[in-house]
Protein backbone atom coordinates (compact mmCIF):
# COMPACT_ATOMS: atom_id res chain seq x y z
CA UNK A 1 0.00 0.00 0.00
CA UNK A 2 1.46 3.35 -1.03
CA UNK A 3 0.73 6.52 0.95
CA UNK A 4 -0.33 9.87 -0.46
CA UNK A 5 2.93 11.34 0.87
CA UNK A 6 4.73 9.48 -1.90
CA UNK A 7 3.27 10.88 -5.15
CA UNK A 8 5.98 9.35 -7.34
CA UNK A 9 4.95 5.82 -6.30
CA UNK A 10 1.22 6.58 -6.68
CA UNK A 11 1.74 7.84 -10.20
CA UNK A 12 -0.30 10.94 -9.35
CA UNK A 13 1.04 14.45 -8.64
CA UNK A 14 0.64 15.41 -4.97
CA UNK A 15 -1.51 18.48 -5.68
CA UNK A 16 -3.94 16.42 -7.82
CA UNK A 17 -4.23 13.75 -5.13
CA UNK A 18 -4.89 16.39 -2.48
CA UNK A 19 -7.57 18.03 -4.67
CA UNK A 20 -9.32 14.68 -5.15
CA UNK A 21 -9.30 14.03 -1.42
CA UNK A 22 -10.80 17.44 -0.74
CA UNK A 23 -13.63 16.79 -3.20
CA UNK A 24 -14.62 13.71 -1.23
CA UNK A 25 -15.97 13.66 2.33
CA UNK A 26 -12.68 12.00 3.27
CA UNK A 27 -9.53 12.54 5.32
CA UNK A 28 -6.15 10.79 5.35
CA UNK A 29 -3.24 10.78 7.81
CA UNK A 30 0.24 9.30 8.09
CA UNK A 31 2.05 8.33 11.31
CA UNK A 32 5.58 7.06 11.82
CA UNK A 33 6.96 4.20 13.93
CA UNK A 34 6.60 6.33 17.05
CA UNK A 35 2.88 6.88 16.25
CA UNK A 36 3.59 10.57 15.64
CA UNK A 37 1.46 12.30 12.99
CA UNK A 38 3.61 13.06 9.93
CA UNK A 39 0.97 14.58 7.66
CA UNK A 40 -2.79 14.89 7.18
CA UNK A 41 -4.96 16.05 4.31
CA UNK A 42 -8.28 15.92 2.54
CA UNK A 43 -11.52 17.57 3.67
CA UNK A 44 -10.38 18.00 7.29
CA UNK A 45 -11.61 21.56 7.71
CA UNK A 46 -14.90 20.88 5.89
CA UNK A 47 -15.77 17.85 8.00
CA UNK A 48 -14.36 18.73 11.41
CA UNK A 49 -13.76 22.48 11.40
CA UNK A 50 -10.01 22.60 12.03
CA UNK A 51 -6.89 23.06 9.88
CA UNK A 52 -5.33 19.95 8.27
CA UNK A 53 -1.99 20.49 10.03
CA UNK A 54 -3.48 20.82 13.52
CA UNK A 55 -2.12 17.46 14.72
CA UNK A 56 1.11 17.28 12.68
CA UNK A 57 3.94 16.52 15.11
CA UNK A 58 1.59 15.24 17.82
CA UNK A 59 1.41 11.66 18.99
CA UNK A 60 -1.76 9.58 18.62
CA UNK A 61 -2.02 9.52 22.43
CA UNK A 62 -2.28 13.32 22.41
CA UNK A 63 -4.86 13.23 19.61
CA UNK A 64 -6.96 10.61 21.39
CA UNK A 65 -6.88 12.53 24.68
CA UNK A 66 -8.18 15.70 23.03
CA UNK A 67 -10.66 14.48 20.38
CA UNK A 68 -12.09 11.56 22.31
CA UNK A 69 -11.48 8.99 19.59
CA UNK A 70 -11.73 5.29 20.43
CA UNK A 71 -8.76 4.03 22.53
CA UNK A 72 -8.66 0.86 20.40
CA UNK A 73 -7.38 3.02 17.54
CA UNK A 74 -3.88 3.18 19.06
CA UNK A 75 -3.69 -0.60 19.32
CA UNK A 76 -4.85 -0.92 15.71
CA UNK A 77 -2.14 1.50 14.53
CA UNK A 78 0.47 -0.55 16.44
CA UNK A 79 -0.75 -3.76 14.78
CA UNK A 80 -0.70 -2.00 11.39
CA UNK A 81 3.02 -1.41 11.95
CA UNK A 82 3.25 -5.21 12.04
CA UNK A 83 1.51 -5.51 8.66
CA UNK A 84 -2.20 -5.85 9.55
CA UNK A 85 -5.02 -3.84 7.94
CA UNK A 86 -8.32 -2.87 9.61
CA UNK A 87 -11.61 -1.52 8.27
CA UNK A 88 -14.48 -0.55 10.54
CA UNK A 89 -17.11 2.10 11.25
CA UNK A 90 -17.08 4.39 14.24
CA UNK A 91 -18.35 7.75 15.54
CA UNK A 92 -15.87 10.65 15.53
CA UNK A 93 -16.86 14.19 16.51
CA UNK A 94 -20.58 13.30 16.14
CA UNK A 95 -20.14 11.88 12.63
CA UNK A 96 -20.49 8.28 11.49
CA UNK A 97 -17.22 7.47 9.71
CA UNK A 98 -15.76 4.51 7.81
CA UNK A 99 -12.11 4.04 8.79
CA UNK A 100 -9.33 2.03 7.14
CA UNK A 101 -5.92 1.66 8.83
CA UNK A 102 -2.98 -0.19 7.27
CA UNK A 103 0.80 -0.25 6.87
CA UNK A 104 2.59 2.38 4.75
CA UNK A 105 5.19 0.60 2.62
CA UNK A 106 8.28 2.28 1.12
CA UNK A 107 10.70 0.17 -0.94
CA UNK A 108 9.08 -2.97 0.46
CA UNK A 109 9.46 -1.90 4.08
CA UNK A 110 6.87 -0.65 6.55
CA UNK A 111 7.77 2.96 7.42
CA UNK A 112 4.59 3.90 9.22
CA UNK A 113 0.82 3.71 9.13
CA UNK A 114 -1.62 5.29 6.72
CA UNK A 115 -5.24 5.89 7.71
CA UNK A 116 -8.28 7.07 5.77
CA UNK A 117 -11.61 8.21 7.06
CA UNK A 118 -14.81 8.74 5.02
CA UNK A 119 -17.91 10.53 6.34
CA UNK A 120 -20.82 8.07 5.88
CA UNK A 121 -23.29 9.80 8.21
CA UNK A 122 -25.94 10.42 5.52
CA UNK A 123 -25.49 6.98 3.93
CA UNK A 124 -25.75 5.26 7.31
CA UNK A 125 -28.92 7.20 8.15
CA UNK A 126 -30.52 6.18 4.85
CA UNK A 127 -29.59 2.54 5.39
CA UNK A 128 -31.14 2.69 8.85
CA UNK A 129 -34.28 4.20 7.36
CA UNK A 130 -34.46 1.41 4.80
CA UNK A 131 -34.10 -1.25 7.50
CA UNK A 132 -36.75 0.46 9.61
CA UNK A 133 -39.06 0.71 6.60
CA UNK A 134 -38.65 -3.02 5.87
CA UNK A 135 -39.33 -3.83 9.53
CA UNK A 136 -42.39 -1.57 9.51
CA UNK A 137 -43.66 -3.26 6.36
CA UNK A 138 -43.26 -6.69 7.97
CA UNK A 139 -45.04 -5.50 11.10
CA UNK A 140 -47.78 -4.06 8.90
CA UNK A 141 -48.37 -7.40 7.18
CA UNK A 142 -48.47 -9.12 10.58
CA UNK A 143 -50.79 -6.50 12.10
CA UNK A 144 -53.13 -6.57 9.12
CA UNK A 145 -53.38 -10.36 9.13
CA UNK A 146 -54.03 -10.50 12.88
CA UNK A 147 -56.65 -7.76 12.67
CA UNK A 148 -58.39 -9.53 9.77
CA UNK A 149 -58.59 -12.85 11.63
CA UNK A 150 -59.56 -11.19 14.89
CA UNK A 151 -62.34 -9.23 13.15
CA UNK A 152 -63.87 -12.51 11.99
CA UNK A 153 -64.01 -13.65 15.61
CA UNK A 154 -65.49 -10.32 16.67
CA UNK A 155 -68.30 -10.74 14.13
CA UNK A 156 -69.35 -13.86 16.01
CA UNK A 157 -68.88 -12.29 19.45
CA UNK A 158 -70.74 -9.04 18.75
CA UNK A 159 -73.35 -10.71 16.55
CA UNK A 160 -74.24 -13.32 19.16
CA UNK A 161 -74.37 -10.65 21.86
CA UNK A 162 -76.72 -8.57 19.68
CA UNK A 163 -78.97 -11.55 19.06
CA UNK A 164 -79.00 -12.40 22.74
CA UNK A 165 -79.95 -8.83 23.66
CA UNK A 166 -82.83 -8.84 21.18
CA UNK A 167 -84.18 -12.02 22.80
CA UNK A 168 -83.70 -10.74 26.39
CA UNK A 169 -86.04 -8.32 28.15
CA UNK A 170 -84.61 -5.35 30.07
CA UNK A 171 -83.80 -6.38 33.63
CA UNK A 172 -83.68 -10.08 32.76
CA UNK A 173 -80.89 -12.19 34.31
CA UNK A 174 -77.83 -12.25 32.07
CA UNK A 175 -78.71 -9.10 30.09
CA UNK A 176 -76.02 -7.04 31.81
CA UNK A 177 -73.44 -9.69 30.92
CA UNK A 178 -74.52 -9.60 27.26
CA UNK A 179 -74.25 -5.81 27.22
CA UNK A 180 -70.73 -6.03 28.70
CA UNK A 181 -69.74 -8.61 26.06
CA UNK A 182 -71.07 -6.35 23.31
CA UNK A 183 -69.25 -3.27 24.63
CA UNK A 184 -66.00 -5.19 25.08
CA UNK A 185 -66.33 -6.47 21.51
CA UNK A 186 -66.85 -2.95 20.17
CA UNK A 187 -63.80 -1.68 22.05
CA UNK A 188 -61.76 -4.56 20.64
CA UNK A 189 -63.02 -3.59 17.18
CA UNK A 190 -61.63 -0.08 17.70
CA UNK A 191 -58.20 -1.56 18.40
CA UNK A 192 -58.32 -3.73 15.27
CA UNK A 193 -59.30 -0.63 13.28
CA UNK A 194 -56.08 1.02 14.46
CA UNK A 195 -54.07 -2.07 13.58
CA UNK A 196 -55.60 -2.00 10.09
CA UNK A 197 -54.77 1.69 9.83
CA UNK A 198 -51.13 0.95 10.72
CA UNK A 199 -51.07 -1.83 8.11
CA UNK A 200 -52.26 0.68 5.49
CA UNK A 201 -55.50 -1.26 5.09
CA UNK A 202 -57.92 1.31 6.45
CA UNK A 203 -60.55 2.25 3.88
CA UNK A 204 -59.95 5.55 2.10
CA UNK A 205 -63.02 7.39 0.81
CA UNK A 206 -61.31 10.31 -0.91
CA UNK A 207 -62.86 13.75 -1.09
CA UNK A 208 -61.60 17.29 -1.37
CA UNK A 209 -60.48 18.42 2.10
CA UNK A 210 -59.52 21.93 3.24
CA UNK A 211 -56.86 21.41 5.95
CA UNK A 212 -57.44 24.81 7.59
CA UNK A 213 -61.07 23.95 8.30
CA UNK A 214 -60.17 20.52 9.71
CA UNK A 215 -57.52 21.88 12.08
CA UNK A 216 -59.64 24.85 13.22
CA UNK A 217 -62.61 22.56 13.95
CA UNK A 218 -60.50 20.19 16.05
CA UNK A 219 -58.87 23.04 17.96
CA UNK A 220 -62.26 24.52 18.82
CA UNK A 221 -63.26 21.18 20.32
CA UNK A 222 -60.01 20.60 22.23
CA UNK A 223 -59.31 24.21 23.31
CA UNK A 224 -61.20 23.99 26.65
CA UNK A 225 -58.93 21.12 27.80
CA UNK A 226 -55.65 22.75 26.71
CA UNK A 227 -53.41 23.76 29.67
CA UNK A 228 -52.74 27.48 30.03
CA UNK A 229 -48.98 26.99 29.59
CA UNK A 230 -49.36 25.48 26.11
CA UNK A 231 -50.11 27.70 23.11
CA UNK A 232 -51.10 26.56 19.61
CA UNK A 233 -50.41 28.72 16.55
CA UNK A 234 -51.73 28.14 13.02
CA UNK A 235 -50.33 29.20 9.68
CA UNK A 236 -52.33 27.36 7.01
CA UNK A 237 -53.42 29.17 3.81
CA UNK A 238 -57.20 28.98 3.35
CA UNK A 239 -56.89 28.06 -0.33
CA UNK A 240 -54.96 24.84 0.35
CA UNK A 241 -56.85 21.69 -0.67
CA UNK A 242 -55.84 18.06 -0.50
CA UNK A 243 -57.28 14.69 -1.42
CA UNK A 244 -58.10 12.23 1.32
CA UNK A 245 -60.51 10.67 3.77
CA UNK A 246 -61.72 13.52 6.00
CA UNK A 247 -62.27 11.27 9.04
CA UNK A 248 -58.79 9.77 8.79
CA UNK A 249 -57.20 13.18 8.24
CA UNK A 250 -58.87 14.34 11.46
CA UNK A 251 -57.46 11.27 13.22
CA UNK A 252 -53.92 12.13 12.07
CA UNK A 253 -54.27 15.78 13.15
CA UNK A 254 -55.64 14.79 16.56
CA UNK A 255 -52.85 12.28 17.14
CA UNK A 256 -50.03 14.64 16.17
CA UNK A 257 -51.39 17.60 18.14
CA UNK A 258 -52.00 15.26 21.09
CA UNK A 259 -48.46 13.92 20.80
CA UNK A 260 -47.02 17.46 20.84
CA UNK A 261 -49.24 18.40 23.77
CA UNK A 262 -48.02 15.44 25.84
CA UNK A 263 -44.41 16.44 25.13
CA UNK A 264 -45.12 19.89 26.64
CA UNK A 265 -47.31 18.91 29.60
CA UNK A 266 -44.68 19.31 32.32
CA UNK A 267 -42.78 22.32 30.95
CA UNK A 268 -45.29 24.12 28.73
CA UNK A 269 -44.41 25.62 25.38
CA UNK A 270 -45.74 26.22 21.88
CA UNK A 271 -47.19 24.02 19.15
CA UNK A 272 -47.15 25.35 15.61
CA UNK A 273 -49.23 23.85 12.81
CA UNK A 274 -48.29 25.07 9.34
CA UNK A 275 -49.46 24.20 5.84
CA UNK A 276 -47.88 24.71 2.42
CA UNK A 277 -48.08 23.42 -1.14
CA UNK A 278 -44.82 21.63 -1.94
CA UNK A 279 -43.40 19.49 -4.70
CA UNK A 280 -41.25 16.44 -4.00
CA UNK A 281 -38.97 14.72 -6.44
CA UNK A 282 -39.23 11.21 -5.00
CA UNK A 283 -35.64 10.97 -3.70
CA UNK A 284 -35.30 9.68 -0.10
CA UNK A 285 -34.22 12.01 2.69
CA UNK A 286 -32.42 10.98 5.88
CA UNK A 287 -35.38 12.19 7.98
CA UNK A 288 -38.03 10.39 5.89
CA UNK A 289 -40.36 7.98 7.62
CA UNK A 290 -42.32 7.45 4.39
CA UNK A 291 -40.74 8.75 1.17
CA UNK A 292 -43.42 10.04 -1.23
CA UNK A 293 -43.34 9.52 -4.97
CA UNK A 294 -42.66 12.54 -7.16
CA UNK A 295 -45.57 14.97 -7.26
CA UNK A 296 -47.39 17.88 -5.60
CA UNK A 297 -48.42 17.62 -1.96
CA UNK A 298 -49.98 19.62 0.83
CA UNK A 299 -47.50 19.58 3.70
CA UNK A 300 -48.95 19.82 7.21
CA UNK A 301 -46.18 20.31 9.77
CA UNK A 302 -46.66 19.91 13.54
CA UNK A 303 -43.81 21.49 15.50
CA UNK A 304 -43.28 21.70 19.25
CA UNK A 305 -40.46 23.17 21.33
CA UNK A 306 -40.48 20.31 23.82
CA UNK A 307 -37.65 18.04 25.01
CA UNK A 308 -37.21 16.33 21.65
CA UNK A 309 -36.88 12.65 20.76
CA UNK A 310 -33.72 10.56 21.02
CA UNK A 311 -32.42 8.43 18.16
CA UNK A 312 -33.60 5.05 19.44
CA UNK A 313 -37.11 6.32 20.20
CA UNK A 314 -37.28 7.92 16.73
CA UNK A 315 -36.53 4.52 15.20
CA UNK A 316 -39.35 2.77 17.07
CA UNK A 317 -41.92 5.50 17.64
CA UNK A 318 -44.18 4.35 14.78
CA UNK A 319 -44.16 0.67 15.75
CA UNK A 320 -47.48 -0.71 17.00
CA UNK A 321 -47.63 -1.08 20.81
CA UNK A 322 -44.42 0.91 21.33
CA UNK A 323 -44.93 3.73 23.83
CA UNK A 324 -42.87 5.79 26.24
CA UNK A 325 -45.97 6.75 28.26
CA UNK A 326 -47.09 5.22 31.52
CA UNK A 327 -50.56 4.74 30.01
CA UNK A 328 -51.68 4.12 26.45
CA UNK A 329 -51.57 1.26 23.97
CA UNK A 330 -48.96 2.65 21.55
CA UNK A 331 -51.18 2.58 18.46
CA UNK A 332 -51.71 6.31 17.85
CA UNK A 333 -48.61 7.08 15.78
CA UNK A 334 -48.71 3.59 14.26
CA UNK A 335 -52.19 4.42 12.93
CA UNK A 336 -50.92 7.79 11.65
CA UNK A 337 -48.21 6.02 9.66
CA UNK A 338 -50.67 3.56 8.15
CA UNK A 339 -53.13 6.29 7.19
CA UNK A 340 -50.40 8.29 5.47
CA UNK A 341 -49.28 5.18 3.55
CA UNK A 342 -52.82 4.31 2.46
CA UNK A 343 -53.27 7.85 1.10
CA UNK A 344 -50.08 7.60 -0.97
CA UNK A 345 -48.52 10.42 1.04
CA UNK A 346 -45.25 10.94 2.87
CA UNK A 347 -43.89 11.72 6.33
CA UNK A 348 -40.73 13.14 7.89
CA UNK A 349 -39.69 13.35 11.53
CA UNK A 350 -37.01 15.88 12.49
CA UNK A 351 -36.01 15.83 16.15
CA UNK A 352 -33.16 15.58 18.60
CA UNK A 353 -32.91 15.72 22.38
CA UNK A 354 -33.39 19.29 23.60
CA UNK A 355 -34.46 20.56 20.15
CA UNK A 356 -38.18 19.82 20.03
CA UNK A 357 -39.85 17.76 17.32
CA UNK A 358 -41.33 18.41 13.89
CA UNK A 359 -43.66 15.93 12.18
CA UNK A 360 -44.24 16.72 8.50
CA UNK A 361 -47.12 14.94 6.78
CA UNK A 362 -47.59 15.10 2.99
CA UNK A 363 -51.05 14.62 1.49
CA UNK A 364 -51.73 14.40 -2.26
CA UNK A 365 -52.75 17.89 -3.41
CA UNK A 366 -55.92 18.49 -5.42
CA UNK A 367 -57.78 21.37 -6.99
CA UNK A 368 -61.02 19.57 -7.87
CA UNK A 369 -63.53 17.51 -5.86
CA UNK A 370 -63.48 13.74 -6.10
CA UNK A 371 -66.66 12.06 -7.37
CA UNK A 372 -68.87 9.98 -5.10
CA UNK A 373 -70.03 6.42 -5.70
CA UNK A 374 -73.68 5.71 -6.57
CA UNK A 375 -75.44 3.01 -4.54
CA UNK A 376 -77.89 0.70 -6.26
CA UNK A 377 -81.44 0.35 -4.92
CA UNK A 378 -83.20 -2.81 -6.25
CA UNK A 379 -85.91 -4.90 -4.50
CA UNK A 380 -84.72 -7.85 -2.46
CA UNK A 381 -85.98 -10.32 0.15
CA UNK A 382 -83.48 -13.21 0.36
CA UNK A 383 -79.82 -12.80 1.23
CA UNK A 384 -76.95 -15.16 0.41
CA UNK A 385 -73.98 -15.09 2.83
CA UNK A 386 -70.68 -16.27 1.29
CA UNK A 387 -67.88 -16.66 3.87
CA UNK A 388 -65.37 -19.41 4.58
CA UNK A 389 -65.52 -18.89 8.38
CA UNK A 390 -68.18 -21.12 9.98
CA UNK A 391 -68.70 -18.81 12.96
CA UNK A 392 -69.15 -15.76 10.72
CA UNK A 393 -71.55 -17.56 8.35
CA UNK A 394 -73.69 -18.82 11.19
CA UNK A 395 -74.03 -15.60 13.15
CA UNK A 396 -74.57 -13.36 10.09
CA UNK A 397 -77.28 -15.70 8.79
CA UNK A 398 -79.02 -15.63 12.17
CA UNK A 399 -78.78 -11.81 12.24
CA UNK A 400 -80.34 -11.63 8.76
CA UNK A 401 -83.17 -13.94 9.76
CA UNK A 402 -83.73 -11.98 12.96
CA UNK A 403 -84.17 -8.87 10.83
CA UNK A 404 -86.99 -10.54 8.88
CA UNK A 405 -85.13 -11.75 5.77
CA UNK A 406 -84.43 -15.24 4.52
CA UNK A 407 -80.81 -16.35 4.72
CA UNK A 408 -78.82 -18.85 2.65
CA UNK A 409 -75.13 -19.61 3.24
CA UNK A 410 -72.15 -20.83 1.21
CA UNK A 411 -68.64 -21.72 2.44
CA UNK A 412 -66.77 -20.50 -0.66
CA UNK A 413 -67.23 -18.46 -3.81
CA UNK A 414 -67.94 -21.33 -6.21
CA UNK A 415 -70.55 -22.81 -3.86
CA UNK A 416 -72.21 -19.40 -3.68
CA UNK A 417 -72.43 -19.11 -7.47
CA UNK A 418 -73.90 -22.61 -7.66
CA UNK A 419 -76.65 -21.59 -5.21
CA UNK A 420 -77.46 -18.50 -7.26
CA UNK A 421 -77.89 -20.70 -10.35
CA UNK A 422 -80.30 -23.04 -8.53
CA UNK A 423 -82.54 -20.58 -6.66
CA UNK A 424 -83.62 -16.95 -6.50
CA UNK A 425 -81.21 -14.78 -4.54
CA UNK A 426 -81.98 -11.09 -4.11
CA UNK A 427 -78.80 -9.85 -2.43
CA UNK A 428 -75.35 -11.22 -1.61
CA UNK A 429 -73.02 -10.61 1.35
CA UNK A 430 -69.56 -11.79 0.29
CA UNK A 431 -66.18 -11.98 2.04
CA UNK A 432 -63.04 -11.09 0.07
CA UNK A 433 -60.50 -13.80 0.93
CA UNK A 434 -61.83 -17.35 0.43
CA UNK A 435 -60.64 -20.71 -0.95
CA UNK A 436 -61.55 -21.98 -4.45
CA UNK A 437 -62.80 -18.59 -5.62
CA UNK A 438 -62.02 -15.21 -4.05
CA UNK A 439 -64.59 -12.52 -3.36
CA UNK A 440 -63.17 -10.42 -6.20
CA UNK A 441 -63.80 -13.26 -8.67
CA UNK A 442 -67.31 -13.83 -7.30
CA UNK A 443 -68.17 -10.15 -7.68
CA UNK A 444 -66.71 -10.01 -11.20
CA UNK A 445 -68.76 -13.08 -12.23
CA UNK A 446 -71.97 -11.71 -10.73
CA UNK A 447 -71.49 -8.34 -12.43
CA UNK A 448 -71.39 -10.19 -15.76
CA UNK A 449 -74.23 -12.64 -15.12
CA UNK A 450 -76.41 -10.73 -12.62
CA UNK A 451 -75.60 -7.05 -13.15
CA UNK A 452 -78.57 -5.80 -11.08
CA UNK A 453 -78.01 -8.09 -8.09
CA UNK A 454 -77.06 -6.02 -5.01
CA UNK A 455 -73.69 -7.05 -3.57
CA UNK A 456 -72.37 -6.17 -0.12
CA UNK A 457 -68.67 -6.61 0.53
CA UNK A 458 -68.13 -7.73 4.11
CA UNK A 459 -64.49 -8.06 5.12
CA UNK A 460 -62.01 -7.72 7.96
CA UNK A 461 -59.68 -5.73 5.69
CA UNK A 462 -61.21 -2.28 5.57
CA UNK A 463 -59.38 -1.31 2.42
CA UNK A 464 -61.14 -4.08 0.49
CA UNK A 465 -63.82 -1.61 -0.56
CA UNK A 466 -61.28 0.24 -2.70
CA UNK A 467 -59.94 -0.45 -6.14
CA UNK A 468 -61.74 -2.32 -8.95
CA UNK A 469 -64.23 -4.14 -6.68
CA UNK A 470 -67.71 -3.05 -7.85
CA UNK A 471 -70.10 -3.41 -4.92
CA UNK A 472 -73.26 -1.64 -3.76
CA UNK A 473 -72.41 -1.45 -0.07
CA UNK A 474 -69.60 -2.23 2.30
CA UNK A 475 -69.65 -3.60 5.86
CA UNK A 476 -66.33 -3.66 7.75
CA UNK A 477 -65.99 -6.58 10.13
CA UNK A 478 -66.97 -6.64 12.90
CA UNK A 479 -70.34 -4.90 12.52
CA UNK A 480 -73.35 -4.43 14.75
CA UNK A 481 -76.78 -5.76 13.85
CA UNK A 482 -78.05 -2.17 13.55
CA UNK A 483 -75.47 -1.45 10.84
CA UNK A 484 -76.47 -4.60 8.95
CA UNK A 485 -80.12 -3.62 9.30
CA UNK A 486 -79.47 -0.16 7.80
CA UNK A 487 -77.51 -1.59 4.87
CA UNK A 488 -80.18 -4.18 4.02
CA UNK A 489 -82.97 -1.62 4.41
CA UNK A 490 -81.37 0.52 1.70
CA UNK A 491 -80.80 -2.39 -0.65
CA UNK A 492 -83.94 -4.39 0.13
CA UNK A 493 -86.87 -1.98 0.64
CA UNK A 494 -90.29 -3.51 1.38
CA UNK A 495 -92.47 -4.23 -1.62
Amino acid sequence: MTGPSDPEQTGMPAHILELVMRQLPAVYWLVDHDLRVVSTGGAVELLFGYKPDRWVGSTLHEVMATDGAEPESIAQHQRALAGETFSYQSVYLEKRVAVTIGPDYRDGKIVGVIGTLVDVTAQSALETRMIDAQRAESLGVLAGGLAHDFNNLLVAIIGNADLGLRDTHPGAPGRAALENIRQAGLRAAELTDQLLAYAGKGGVSTTRVAPLGVVEELLRISAPTLPNNIKIMLDIPSELAMRGDAAQIRQVVLNLIGNAREALETRGGAITVTGALVRRGGAPDVDDVVTPTAGSYVELAFTDDGPGIDRETRRRIFEPFFTTKATGHGLGLAAVLGIVRSHGGGMRLVSAPGKGARFEVLWPATTTPVGQAIVADPDARTVLVIDDEDLVRDVVARMIEDLGYAAVTAADGQAGLDIIERQTIDAVLVDLTMPRMSGVDVIATLRRTRPTLPIVLCSGYDRDRRGPVDVDAYLPKPFRIEVLEQALAKLLPPR
